[in-house]
């Protein structure tokens, strides 16, 4: 009864339950609450039959919010607001996947919220493709610290279905990464025009994608950041831990081939046999705004995009909305195909034609 189609969609195929997952927040009172998460999860494998549907309700504004499927649960991570501007704190989320998939009207929800001071903006939840870690693995939430001090932050959620008093939610490590910059607030140049695009340079690129191998779990993840004179790059990491050994980096770079073009918007994911796809959106003074890819397969040197870039899409205008309608995407998706596990799948936007708010989204 409150949906109001208010964007920040995200659909996700849960692979073990061979259900879909789709969320969109709904703000049918913006900027006063209460506003509303909406979730709904197949009734069968078949995305166009029969669905299940949930509206749950949150005094603060869930923005941004991300999903990531677990074992336990569905997680979310948001950044809540209160009357829809002022920063209230880091929002993590948990619903009951158990429940969900049966269709139970009264599935669980457990929610903390870290304080508006917390370094954690924007963790985002693992999202687990292929089979899951052992029962009792905790959800992982990640973040970049991208001012002074610069690392990856790792948060552990534990939800207690049983009694949920008991729940937890809380920093487990701190990783330190390679320098980086993260000034990009000039924009990014596009062709024929003088309108700029944002990098969005302050927290990670949707999805964290964690996989199980024999003997670690890994996961990859990106962001944006100043490759130098302006120019954006990507910078990429796996992480790794083994049942006795913590997460550590396993191997970190920034991908930027010094053509003067800027890439950002990315979205990584890894294949069932370590091999890895890096999509983004690429734009400079003399091109639109496109699609490209690169990758690596799992023997190639640590730290090395050796698939050599190629274009899924030339784009064919330019963006030139200012203000607040001047954002690029958000975020974009990379995908492994789970009936063909060599397979990747990306979804990103581009312009046909040069106007303010025209998009087209490539799959």
């Amino acid at each position: 009864p409150n949906n109001s189609n208010d964007g920040d969609a995200v659909v996700l195929y849960d692979e073990l339950a061979d259900r879909w997952i789709f969320t969109q927040f709904s703000l049918p009172h913006y900027p006063s609450g209460p506003y509303y998460e909406m979730i709904a999860v197949s009734q069968t494998p078949d995305p166009t039959g029969s669905w299940y549907r949930w509206e749950y309700s949150y005094d603060k504004m869930p923005d941004y919010p991300k999903f990531g499927i677990w074992p336990d649960g569905y997680y979310m991570s948001c950044n809540r607001f209160s009357n829809g501007s002022s920063f209230a704190g880091i929002g993590a989320d948990a619903y009951d996947r158990t429940a969900m998939l049966a269709g139970d009207a009264n599935a669980a929800r457990i929610s903390f919220t870290l304080s508006s001071g917390n370094e954690a903006f924007t963790a985002i939840p693992a999202d687990c493709d292929g089979a899951f870690p052992p029962v009792g693995t905790l959800e992982y939430f990640t973040y970049i610290k991208y001012n002074s001090s610069q690392h990856l932050g790792i948060l552990e959620f534990h939800a207690d279905w049983a009694t949920p008093t008991n729940s937890t939610f809380g920093n487990l490590l701190s990783l330190q990464v390679d320098p980086f910059n993260s000034s990009l607030s000039a924009g990014l140049p596009q062709k024929n025009t003088s309108v700029k695009v944002p990098a969005i340079t302050d927290r990670l690129m949707y999805r964290v994608q964690f996989r199980t191998f024999n003997g670690y779990n890994a996961m990859v993840l990106n962001h944006v950041v100043n490759a130098g004179s302006g120019v954006a790059g990507i910078r990429w990491y796996e992480l790794r831990r083994t049942d006795t050994d913590p997460w550590s980096i396993y191997q970190q770079s920034t991908y930027a081939p010094g053509d003067g073009n800027s890439r950002w918007m990315g979205s990584i994911a890894m294949d069932s046999a370590g091999n890895i796809a890096l999509g983004f959106s690429i734009t400079g003074s003399t091109m639109y705004p496109s699609i490209h890819y690169t990758g690596r397969m799992n023997c190639d040197t640590l730290g090395v995009m050796t698939i050599a870039e190629k274009s899924i899409i030339n784009g064919t205008g330019a963006q030139t909305a200012t203000g607040d309608y001047s954002r690029w995407g958000d975020y974009s998706a990379m995908s492994c195909d789970p009936s063909s596990q060599r397979m990747f799948w990306y979804t990103q936007e581009y312009y046909a034609s040069t106007s303010q708010m025209n998009w087209k989204t490539r799959i």
